[in-house]
């Protein structure tokens, strides 16, 4: 009963926080495998680096927010409601949450609905993590005890050569 509560409590959270790091297509910073550093993604950056410079300006990231907006205002009227802020923020949370599910279910190469620790070679920092994130200590890590780990996951700055990022 506590773990579904618990989990029932918990998902929400990480949903939000999900759709705010997931909500730009291609924005996860989980490292492809090999690389040693979690970063922005490239692809968010250059859609806000507008003259291809580089570099983002004020003005630039003003326009990349100004678009934004632009999809929230669902009305077109130039204001955007509570309303129509909730049907973002609720649609980049499902699009957040599907994600790190498919993130999940791709790693699962043997479909048992648990990561080994060869299943999650797929997901460096996860696998840097794999005792932390593995909760009950049973040698798979779980949907839900991935789904708990998020806030732990995804602020690694950089995974050093012992996998683990000394300076969190």
């Amino acid at each position: 009963m506590k773990k579904t509560i618990s989990f029932l409590v918990v998902v929400p959270g990480l949903a939000l926080w999900a759709a705010l790091a997931h909500a730009e297509p291609g924005a996860c910073r989980e490292p492809a495998q090999g690389q040693g550093r979690v970063q922005l993604d490239d692809a968010m950056f250059k859609r806000m680096d507008g003259n291809a410079d580089g570099q983002v300006s004020k003005a630039e990231f003003n326009a990349f927010n100004a678009r934004r907006f632009k999809e929230m205002d669902a009305n077109k009227d130039g204001k955007v409601t509570r309303e129509e802020m909730d049907v973002r923020v609720n649609q980049a949370m499902k699009n957040g949450l599907t994600h790190l599910n498919d993130r999940f279910a791709a790693a699962d190469i043997n479909q048992d609905g648990g990561l080994d620790y060869q299943e999650a070679q797929a997901m460096p920092v996860m696998q840097a993590y794999f005792s932390e994130v593995d909760t009950n200590k049973d040698g798979k890590v779980t949907r839900e005890e991935y789904l708990a780990a998020m806030p732990l996951l995804h602020r690694v700055k950089n995974i050093g050569p012992k996998g683990k990022d000394e300076a969190l």
